[in-house]
């Protein structure tokens, strides 16, 4: 990724709201692809790789709003 990346509060609140159980695999999830390129789809369960997906879209979300908003100002 050549691109900053926004964790918003939003997507804390998400992570930290989730079992201990789903907490770090999807934390790590995150990190595997928005840190070192990689597809983290192999290293959660179906469940985890819905409730990623999700916690995905709210990053990819905040993240375009936070550009859109630097290009305005």
């Amino acid at each position: 990724m050549e691109s900053s990346v926004i964790i918003s509060k939003r997507v804390i609140n998400t992570i930290n709201s989730l079992s201990i159980a789903d907490r770090q695999p999807i934390s790590n999830a995150l990190s595997m692809e928005f840190i070192l390129g990689q597809n983290p789809e192999d290293t959660l369960t179906p469940m985890q790789n819905v409730i990623y997906s999700i916690i995905r879209f709210y990053v990819n979300q905040d993240t375009k709003r936070k550009q859109c908003e630097a290009k305005i100002s």
